[in-house]
């Protein structure tokens, strides 16, 4: 169950695309640091485990429903291939990351 209910995002659903063209964005150059999403998400993540007594299956949890959030802003009719490709981006970051895969390096950036 949600932590709060429904989202602000799904509630106002913009007009957005449901996915590029491309598999992955191309890491940012060193000083767009700042303005990066994955790079923020990140952050905010290790401050609650370095604050200690983080949950890392609630803090998964979290994120997982930041990304349903994300898929439901989508048109209905394009949400279950949003989903699939949201999966299969996970589970090939993950090969990558964890080095199972030859040249992984273990970090997007």
């Amino acid at each position: 169950m949600s932590h709060r209910g429904k989202t602000r995002l799904a509630s106002r659903r913009p007009n957005v695309k449901a996915m590029a063209d491309v598999r992955a964005p191309p890491p940012p150059a060193q000083d767009e640091r700042d303005e990066c999403l994955h790079c923020a998400i990140v952050d905010m993540v290790e401050e609650r485990i370095a604050k200690g007594g983080a949950d890392v299956g609630d803090l998964a949890t979290l994120v997982a429903e930041s990304l349903v959030d994300l898929i439901l802003l989508v048109p209905e009719s394009e949400q279950a291939k949003l989903l699939a490709h949201t999966v299969s981006a996970l589970g090939d970051l993950f090969l990558q990351k964890s080095g199972a895969e030859d040249g992984g390096s273990g970090s997007t950036h």
